[in-house]
């Protein structure tokens, strides 16, 4: 494809989203803010992190920014990098999500494929743990689904593994220990449950890590569910803290974790506040009390008083942040509110909504943000028409996202006028060396470059890419 030829772009280029008020999103009264009309996406800078075109179904999905800044650690579908020398195996594991590192570098062009961009595979060590009675090894599970990956420091990340007859648990892979293969990560398991050492353990499902700024306390949901991501099979769902001093203790089996909830029919990603002092998760109505239909975000205080002497409370102080209306043509499984991001001063929390984004009647997934004691409706964010996931607020205040909204307006454009110049020089050259060579006229030349714009378009709404986004 011509467009992985060496051609720079800028750091940043705007894109632009059309945007109205805010009507019939919440219970409050409607907010009377106008956002400021700028095309198809939100007005502000978009940065492109992976840029190739090397699938028409891709999902690159879990962004997370290492500590230093230099490398974004995420999940993708197991043909974006598939084993090199080809496992035979690789087609077993087509289904299955792996985990990624491509170093942060803003305004490159499309490439053909992840490693061109600098990406590589995280792939594990073989280990052996005690599970189900007995020594178990885990060479056949390691390309198995892994995900919900984080940074615990610049040299650790912290996933979920799932793993045979007692599903989904935590672990943490050493990217650089001095005994480990070459291009291989040690793990080691954090937390199993104490029935997992049975013959006959119960399936649990231990997701969505989360860490304090300070490492101390890892937060996760457990869940009793028969099929991992199944909310159907899922009973018993609660937010656990693990003390991660404990972490790994007894090959797994010595660590202190705790419920912080009561147990409810959704419970998903729960992220500290910087200070560590509130937590803030995704739930069903049922935590407020109510049957309703749909997600909402909540806050509770962390707070570990009375827990060596097992009288801490659960939902401490539970505080309800969004309050969602529904309107006709909602969808009957109510709108859902998820995965919740503190902004860097803990004054605001951003989150994905499937609410109504302004101008638009469509229920895509789109970033919103409400101030963190839920004084104010939520205001829009990040809007792009298409289905935008997993955000993580940055210090910086920038936004790192997952989305389908494919090659930006602007990179089109620029790429477009590029290609145009392209085709006129070589079009003129190739006459200039033989003259039997007809010249391309304006019109010939603006579609061929138009032709090679629609091999990018086609894009959106199919793959999910990674992206920053700065507002204006």
């Amino acid at each position: 494809m011509k467009w992985t030829r060496n051609r720079f772009l800028p750091v940043s280029y705007a894109v632009v989203l059309a945007a109205l008020a805010v009507v019939g999103c919440t219970s409050k009264q409607d907010p009377a803010e106008t956002l400021l009309v700028c095309g198809n996406a939100s007005c502000g800078d978009l940065v492109m992190v992976t840029t190739d075109t090397s699938s028409d179904g891709f999902h690159y999905l879990n962004p997370s920014l290492s500590p230093d800044g230099s490398r974004i650690l995420f999940t993708a579908d197991w043909w974006a990098l598939p084993s090199e020398p080809k496992d035979p195996g690789d087609v077993y594991y087509v289904n299955y999500r792996q985990m990624a590192i491509i170093p942060v570098r803003e305004g490159v062009e499309p490439e053909q494929d992840l490693p061109s961009q600098g990406a590589e595979l995280i792939r594990l060590q073989e280990a052996n743990i005690m599970l189900s009675g007995e020594l178990t090894n885990l060479a056949t599970v390691l390309n198995d689904d892994k995900g919900d990956p984080i940074w615990q420091d610049d040299e650790h990340v912290i996933f979920f593994l799932r793993l045979p007859r007692v599903g989904n648990r935590l672990f943490r892979a050493d990217l650089n220990d001095p005994g480990a293969l070459p291009g291989l990560a040690t793990i080691e398991p954090l937390w199993f449950e104490p029935t997992d050492a049975e013959s006959a353990p119960r399936s649990w499902q231990h997701m969505n890590p989360s860490l304090s700024a300070d490492g101390r306390w890892l937060l996760f949901t457990r869940s009793g569910c028969a099929i991992p991501d199944s909310l159907e099979t899922c009973s018993n769902l609660a937010i656990y803290a693990l003390d991660m001093s404990t972490a790994g203790a007894n090959d797994g089996y010595g660590g202190l974790a705790f419920p912080l909830t009561a147990e409810y029919s959704r419970i998903e990603r729960a992220r500290f506040a910087p200070d560590g002092r509130r937590i803030a998760f995704s739930g069903g109505l049922d935590v407020a009390g109510r049957n309703d239909s749909g997600t909402e975000i909540f806050t509770i205080a962390f707070d570990t008083t009375g827990l060596a002497a097992g009288t801490m409370p659960l939902d401490r102080d539970l505080e309800r942040i969004t309050f969602t209306s529904y309107a006709e043509g909602d969808p009957l499984t109510g709108v859902l509110n998820s995965d919740p991001s503190w902004s860097a001063d803990g004054r605001d929390i951003y989150f994905v909504s499937t609410r109504r984004a302004p101008t638009t009647t469509l229920h895509d997934r789109n970033v919103w943000r409400v101030p963190a004691d839920g004084s104010q409706d939520p205001a829009i964010h990040f809007f792009s028409r298409y289905d935008d996931l997993d955000p993580q607020i940055l210090p910086d205040g920038s936004l790192l996202l997952s989305s389908m909204v494919g090659f930006p307006t602007g990179m089109l454009n620029r790429l477009e006028e590029e290609s145009y110049q392209r085709i006129k020089q070589e079009n003129e050259q190739a006459h200039a060396a033989n003259p039997a060579i007809a010249l391309f006229n304006e019109t010939q030349l603006r579609q061929l470059a138009a032709n090679e714009r629609r091999q990018l378009e086609y894009f959106s709404g199919v793959m999910a890419h990674l992206y920053l986004y700065r507002g204006i």
